[in-house]
């Protein structure tokens, strides 16, 4: 009767493993089907077709401000202002709009993240592990006893050694016990890789701004030289008709009226072209502050004159401020802590920590164990693997310092350089200012002996080439000079008008309003 109940239970327990195994097998050809189309094509397309990775570029279009056929439209990010924008405004639109700026604080979350994972080095790391089994027929032994032991007629007993299906369970809790200080100046090489990356994005952050500066002044010196040329147009067209009717009274050739009208076509076509120098500075002020790249913005004139610190002062802001001399010396640090990390793993790594275990099979008493233990691992470097990376590590720090000292010498040339370049443009706009007075009184003069015989049309024109040409140099000098400025703040490291230096950058309770880059 035992032997038919076991024999039943077999043949259950064969079935069943029957039935899944061909479930298993009729699922395993399905996915093959699949993953046989896909590893037999060598371009493959990673699931997406033509309509997918369209869709893909049109939201990309859209958060980016370009003109796509099939896009939703421009975004709400970076609408174009009613106003015109002054320089304060505009910085702080490509603070919230400008991309390489947004690809810089990514970095920093990302120099976060590493930190979190030295740190999770000295913290307990849990793992657990569980696994149920059932098999095709429980494990029986027999038990080989003395003869006479058991009473006559007593069946010798079976002992079951395995069930028919049994649930294994563990914990194991690890405490690392940083003794050596390894891991402590990991965590350290990792803080100082996160200044690094704050400071890296401020570097980023006024290399922007100084785009935005320039694109800014290019922009209102183009409209300048645009009126500028208008009025040149304007007094060739005057002058041309003078010409024309003293050449119609006889009392010019024609080869002074043929001069004027050249001079007129060239100024016309210098029209055109300074009309296309605002356009495009336009396309490049808008990608720098985030702007849809086609939209009508439009910016404030600037007239106050710029004020700047002196050389010597400038060298000693620069000194403190400067965010890639920070971020250099952030390298530095991090690179020292690595060389100590280093060497600090030539000795043993310790850990403790406790373990719990846990069986549904009743066959052994206790069910449940718990257990601690103590221990250590020790990488002997018999490899030299690791005095290889320690070497190298120096030989990266030494680089750092060298580029270090190479940054010190071309920060103070470009400082020196920048400052005597500003004082240039206020020297240009100071004598610019004279000189259009005086221009404008040499073409009056030079109209009237024209009006009267006493000059030619060259004459007249030559004086009308000095006018525009110092009222040029009028208009550009104070842009160029602002940017001058702009420039030797993004040296020194402090805020461009209108800017401010980012005191906490990345931290993950600032993630969650972030979804990266939509803007």
């Amino acid at each position: 009767m035992r032997d038919a109940k076991r024999r039943a239970q077999d043949a259950n327990a064969a079935g069943g493993a029957a039935t899944a195994a061909s479930l298993l097998w009729l699922a395993a050809a399905i996915s093959a089907c699949g993953a046989v189309t896909s590893l037999t094509r060598p371009e493959g397309d990673g699931g997406w077709d033509r309509a997918r990775r369209e869709a893909e570029i049109a939201r990309r279009a859209a958060a980016a401000g370009v003109t796509y056929e099939g896009a939703a439209g421009p975004t709400a990010a970076a609408p174009a202002p009613a106003a015109p924008l002054d320089l304060p405004a505009s910085l702080e639109m490509a603070a919230s709009g400008n991309r390489r700026i947004a690809d810089a604080r990514e970095r920093v979350l990302a120099a976060e993240d590493r930190f979190d994972d030295v740190r999770g080095r000295l913290l307990p790391a849990t793992t657990a592990t569980g696994q149920f089994t059932r098999y095709s027929s429980d494990q029986t032994t027999k038990v080989i006893l003395p003869p006479g032991l058991l009473p006559p007629g007593t069946n010798v007993p079976n002992v079951e050694v395995r069930a028919i299906q049994a649930g294994v369970f563990n914990v194991t809790t690890r405490f690392p016990l940083d003794v050596t200080g390894e891991v402590r100046a990991l965590v350290a090489a990792a803080q100082a890789g996160y200044r690094g990356e704050q400071a890296r994005l401020w570097a980023t952050t006024l290399e922007e701004e100084l785009l935005v500066v320039q694109a800014y002044f290019q922009r209102l010196a183009a409209e300048r030289l645009r009126g500028v040329t208008e009025q040149s147009v304007a007094l060739y067209r005057e002058q041309l008709a003078n010409a024309e009717a003293r050449y119609r009274n006889g009392r010019v050739t024609k080869n002074e009226m043929l001069i004027v009208e050249v001079a007129l076509r060239d100024a016309e076509q210098e029209l055109r072209q300074r009309q296309l120098a605002i356009e495009q500075a336009r396309w490049s002020f808008n990608e720098v502050v985030g702007a849809d790249v086609n939209a009508p913005t439009a910016v404030a004139d600037v007239q106050d004159r710029p004020e700047t610190p002196t050389v010597d002062d400038a060298l000693r802001l620069a000194y403190e401020h400067n965010p890639l001399l920070s971020s250099l010396l952030e390298e530095q640090q991090r690179l020292d802590a690595s060389i100590r990390s280093l060497e600090r793993s030539r000795l043993p790594r310790f850990s403790a920590g406790g373990a719990f275990d846990y069986s549904t099979s009743d066959l052994f008493q206790p069910q449940q164990i718990g257990s601690g233990f103590a221990g250590f691992t020790w990488d002997l470097g018999t490899d030299t693997r690791r005095e290889a990376e320690i070497a190298e590590a120096r030989v990266t720090a030494e680089q750092n310092r060298i580029a270090l000292e190479r940054q010190l010498r071309e920060l103070e040339g470009a400082i020196r350089s920048v400052h005597d370049a500003f004082e240039e443009r206020l020297a240009a706009l100071r004598t610019a200012e004279a000189a259009v007075n005086q221009a404008e009184e040499n073409l009056r003069i030079r109209q009237q002996q024209f009006d009267v015989g006493r000059a030619q049309s060259d004459d007249v024109l030559r004086a009308q080439a000095l006018l525009s040409q110092q009222r040029a140099v009028l208009a550009t000098a104070l842009y160029e000079a602002h940017t001058r400025r702009a420039e030797l703040q993004r040296l020194i490291g402090l805020p461009i008008a209108g800017a401010s230096e980012p005191s906490t950058v990345g931290h993950r309770s600032e993630r969650s309003g972030n979804s990266g880059g939509e803007g």
